[in-house]
C-alpha cells in the first residue's frame, strides 16, 4: 500500500465500534461502491454522467473499500478500469471535444486532473493488483498524460498572468498529486510554490466565484495538501488557512435539511448566489481535513467544520454520488473516514458565537433573526471588495434572497448545464431580486463583475450601510458604477426587523430621464406557490406553511408621487447543476415567477418603497401595511406594540420603532 492510506488507519477502522460515525460513513461508502461496480465498466447503466465526470470519486471509493476488504471481484474491477484508463490516448485524457487541445503543445483540462487522480488512487492503494510491468505502464501514464499535461496548463496560467480561477486549483491538484506519487522532487517543489498562488484566489473569509465553486477549489487544494502531509511534507510549507477561514461563510449560508422531490431524499438547502445549486454542502473531505489539521490554529473554524460534517452527512441523506465528481452535489471520500477521530469537537454557529448578521468580502451580507429555530433569513448582494477571482458570477448586484421558516420564498435561480439557453436567462438580472434601470424604453444592463489576482478591477457595488438601529438592521448598497457615467446613484436599502418586517427601498438618480423596474422572483418549484394579486400593488404569496405579503407601497418620480405598472415574467429555479442537458436538477420555465413594478414615466430621480411582512400562513392575515396621517408607512404587527415605521423626507429615510425612537439614514 502507498502513502495515501496507512495500515494503522485501516486497522483503526476495523476495530471501530459498529455504531461509530466512522463505521456509519464506511457503510455508506461500501454500499455505493457495490452499486457502482456491479457492471464491469466505469459508467453504470443507471448513471447520467459521462465517464470523466465521475472517474475520480468512483475509483477513490473502490480502492479504499478494496484496501479494507480485499474483495477479489472488486480488485478485478479496479484492475480492469485502471488499465483501461492508462491505455487511453492522450487526447482522451484531455477531456470532451469542447476542451482546448493546446497549440503547439497539448494542454490539460479539468478532466485531465480527475483522470490522473483516479489512476493515482489505484497506484497507491491497490498496487498489489498489478504486475511490475503494469505498474511501470501506470506510472508512465501518470507522468505523460497526467502530470505533464497539468503542468502545461499551470505554467501557462502562471506565466501569462491574465485569467485565473478554479481551473488552476483543480489542475494543480492533478499536477501535484502526480508529482507526489512519482516522487518527482522538482515537480513537488513547483506544486507547493503554486499552492501559494492558488491561495491568493481566496478572500479573507470567502471566495469570489460562488459558494459552489469555492468548494470545487477547496476539495482540490485540500486534497493536495492532505496527500502532501501524508508524503511527509512539513505542514508549515503548505497554505491551508485560506479555505479554513471560509467555515463561518459556509455555516451562515446553510439553511436547513429538507426533502427534495427530484431526488426523493433529504438534501441541504443553502443560499446560492451566482452559479450555485440550491442543494449544497461542502465536501466531507474538506471538512474533515480542516477540522483535524487546523484545530490548533483555528479552533472555531475547526469546530464549525465538524458541526457541518455531522449535520450534513448521515444515513438519512441519499444524494447521488455520481454527481459529486465536479463538486456540485458533493460527497465525502475516504479521508473523511480516516480523519474523523482526529477532528475537533463540533461547534454549532450558536456555540461558536457567530453573529446574526454576517458580512463577507465577496459581497454577501447574511442576516437572520436567530441561530436556533431560525424563522427568517435575508441574504443580500450588498457591496464587495476587489475580487481575487471572478467566474460564475451573475448580474445580481443589489439582489437578495428571503427564506421564511423552511421555505425559500424570494429565490435565486441557481444554474444548470452551461450549454442551455436557460442558463443564460438564469444569469440575467431579470431573473434576480434586484432592480433594473431603463432609458427610452430599453434596459441598461449591469456591467458584469470582473477581476482577479493578476488584474484588479474597480469595485462596482459599494456598501453604504451595514448597522443595527435598535432592533432594526439597516443594509444599503449602491451600484451606480456598474452602469456608466449617466447614472449617479443606484441604491437599494434593506430595513429589517426580523423575523417579520422589512422595507426594500430603491433610489436611482441620473443626468437624463430613466425608468426604474424593481423585480421579485418567487419560488414556484413543483407549482407549490399560491399567488394572490389583491391589487396591482398588493400581492400575497403562500408556499407550504409560510406566507409573504409584498406591497409596492409608494413610487416617486422627480419629487412627485407617480404610478407604476405591474408586469410578469417567468424564469427558472434550478435544484442543482448537471454537465449534461435534460436532467432532473434543471428547473422548468415557470419554476420562478417574476413580478415587476415598472415606472410609467421616466425621470431623473426615481424612488420606490416596498414592504414585506412574513409569517406563518395561518397568521399572515393579521399583518397590515398602512400609510399614516403623519406620512409614515407602517408595517403593523398583530401585536399593536410591535411595528416598523419608515418615511422619506428629502434625502433622508426616517426609521421609527417602539422601544427605541427615531433614526435617520441618508440616501
Amino acid at each position: 500500500m502507498g502513502f495515501f492510506i496507512s495500515d494503522a488507519e485501516i486497522q483503526e477502522l476495523q476495530r471501530a465500534p459498529q455504531n461509530s460515525k466512522q463505521q456509519e460513513l464506511y457503510r455508506i461508502m461500501k454500499d455505493r461502491t457495490e452499486r457502482n461496480t456491479k457492471e464491469d465498466c466505469l459508467v453504470q447503466s443507471s448513471d447520467t454522467q459521462e465517464w470523466y465526470h465521475l472517474v475520480w470519486e468512483r475509483m477513490s471509493d473502490a480502492t479504499f473499500v478494496w484496501a479494507v476488504e480485499r474483495s477479489e471481484s472488486l480488485g478485478r474491477w479496479i484492475r480492469n478500469r485502471t488499465l483501461e484508463l492508462v491505455r487511453l490516448s492522450q487526447d482522451d485524457w484531455i477531456g470532451p471535444w469542447y476542451r482546448n487541445r493546446g497549440d503547439p503543445k497539448p494542454i490539460g483540462a479539468l478532466e485531465t486532473s480527475h483522470i490522473a487522480l483516479a489512476v493515482c488512487e489505484a497506484h497507491e492503494n491497490c498496487n498489489e493488483l498489478f504486475t511490475e510491468e503494469e505498474l511501470q505502464e501506470i506510472r508512465s501514464a501518470i507522468r505523460d498524460n497526467g502530470m505533464n499535461l497539468c503542468r502545461e496548463f499551470c505554467e501557462k496560467t502562471a506565466s501569462e498572468r491574465k485569467h485565473i480561477n478554479n481551473w488552476f486549483v483543480v489542475i494543480l491538484n492533478g499536477f501535484g498529486t502526480c508529482a507526489l506519487v512519482l516522487d518527482d522532487k522538482e515537480a513537488i517543489e513547483q506544486a507547493i510554490e503554486w499552492t501559494h498562488l492558488a491561495s491568493g484566489l481566496y478572500n479573507s473569509n470567502d471566495y469570489g466565484e460562488s459558494i459552489q465553486y469555492s468548494n470545487y477549489s477547496n476539495i482540490h487544494l485540500a486534497h493536495l495538501n492532505e496527500v502532501a502531509i501524508r508524503k511527509g511534507i512539513n505542514p508549515n510549507e503548505l497554505e491551508m488557512s485560506c479555505y479554513t477561514k471560509m467555515m463561518p461563510w459556509y455555516a451562515a449560508s446553510f439553511l436547513h435539511n429538507k426533502h427534495i422531490d427530484s431526488l426523493d431524499t433529504l438534501a441541504p438547502r443553502t443560499l446560492n448566489f451566482g452559479d450555485s445549486g440550491a442543494i449544497f454542502r461542502p465536501s466531507g473531505d474538506v471538512l474533515a481535513h480542516i477540522s483535524s489539521r487546523m484545530k490548533d490554529r483555528f479552533k472555531r473554524e475547526a469546530g464549525l467544520a465538524r458541526w457541518l460534517l455531522d449535520t450534513l452527512y448521515d444515513e438519512t441523506s441519499n444524494l447521488p454520488d455520481e454527481l459529486a465528481s465536479f463538486g456540485f452535489v458533493n460527497q465525502f471520500q475516504y479521508h473523511t473516514i480516516l480523519l474523523y477521530m482526529q477532528m475537533a469537537q463540533p461547534l454549532s454557529p450558536l456555540q461558536a458565537t457567530l453573529s446574526e448578521v454576517m458580512t463577507f468580502e465577496g459581497g454577501h451580507v447574511i442576516a437572520r433573526d436567530k441561530w436556533d429555530d431560525t424563522r427568517a433569513v435575508v441574504a443580500m448582494a450588498a457591496g464587495y471588495q476587489p475580487y481575487n477571482v471572478t467566474s460564475h458570477r451573475h448580474l445580481d448586484q443589489c439582489s437578495f434572497q428571503l427564506v421564511i421558516g423552511k421555505e425559500r420564498m424570494l429565490i435565486d435561480p441557481g444554474h444548470c448545464c452551461y450549454r442551455l439557453s436557460s442558463q443564460r436567462k438564469s444569469v440575467d438580472e431579470s431573473s434576480h431580486n434586484t432592480f433594473s434601470i431603463w432609458k427610452d424604453g430599453k434596459p441598461l444592463k449591469q456591467k458584469s463583475v470582473s477581476g482577479n489576482i493578476f488584474t484588479e478591477s474597480p469595485v462596482g457595488n459599494e456598501r453604504l450601510y451595514n448597522q443595527w438601529v435598535g432592533d432594526v438592521i439597516v443594509v444599503a448598497s449602491d451600484m451606480a458604477k456598474l452602469y456608466g457615467d449617466i447614472i449617479k446613484k443606484a441604491s437599494r436599502f434593506w430595513i429589517m426587523k426580523l423575523p417579520h418586517m422589512m422595507f426594500v427601498i430603491d433610489v436611482v438618480e441620473a443626468d437624463e430621464p430613466v425608468g426604474l423596474c424593481s423585480h421579485f422572483v418567487v419560488n414556484n418549484r413543483n407549482n407549490e406557490l399560491n399567488a394572490n394579486i389583491y391589487s396591482p400593488n398588493r400581492l400575497v404569496f403562500r408556499r407550504g406553511e409560510e406566507a409573504l405579503k409584498l406591497f409596492e407601497i409608494y413610487s416617486e418620480t422627480d419629487g412627485q408621487k407617480s404610478d407604476t405598472s405591474l408586469e410578469y415574467d417567468w424564469t427558472y429555479v434550478h435544484d442543482f447543476y448537471h454537465p449534461l442537458p435534460n436532467q432532473i436538477g434543471q428547473g422548468k420555465e415557470g419554476s420562478g415567477l417574476t413580478y415587476l413594478w415598472k415606472s410609467k414615466n421616466e425621470g431623473k430621480k426615481q424612488i420606490r418603497i416596498h414592504t414585506l411582512a412574513m409569517d406563518r400562513e395561518i397568521h399572515i392575515k393579521k399583518w397590515h401595511v398602512i400609510v399614516r396621517e403623519d406620512g409614515f408607512i407602517r408595517i403593523e404587527s398583530p401585536d399593536p406594540n410591535e411595528y416598523l415605521d419608515v418615511s422619506i423626507q428629502g434625502d433622508e429615510i426616517i426609521i421609527r420603532q417602539p422601544h427605541w425612537g427615531t433614526d435617520r439614514v441618508m440616501f
